[in-house]
């Protein structure tokens, strides 16, 4: 018999990219490919999705590429 186990630990975090104004987030679990990134300031209906089922590393390299990208690439890149 199994006892219970402990939740696997989300990871969170937000940042805002000074060339464009994009605020984007990102969320996921250490060790696995269940990774996430977003645009925040985007309207509620369309939530723009940098990156989906990926890895952290993915999306870590992700978030460093879109610090030089003027805002029009950083949606170019997103899909909607």
């Amino acid at each position: 018999m199994e006892g219970s186990r402990k939740p696997l630990a989300k990871v969170e975090g937000r940042r805002r990219l000074r060339l464009s104004g994009v605020t984007v987030a990102w969320r996921g679990t250490p060790n696995l490919d269940d990774w996430v990134a977003y645009i925040v300031n985007g309207t509620r209906s369309k939530k723009l999705i940098l990156a989906d089922h990926a890895s952290e590393r993915k999306v870590k390299t992700l978030l460093s590429r879109l610090q030089a990208l003027p805002k029009t690439g950083i949606e170019k890149l997103a899909k909607g």
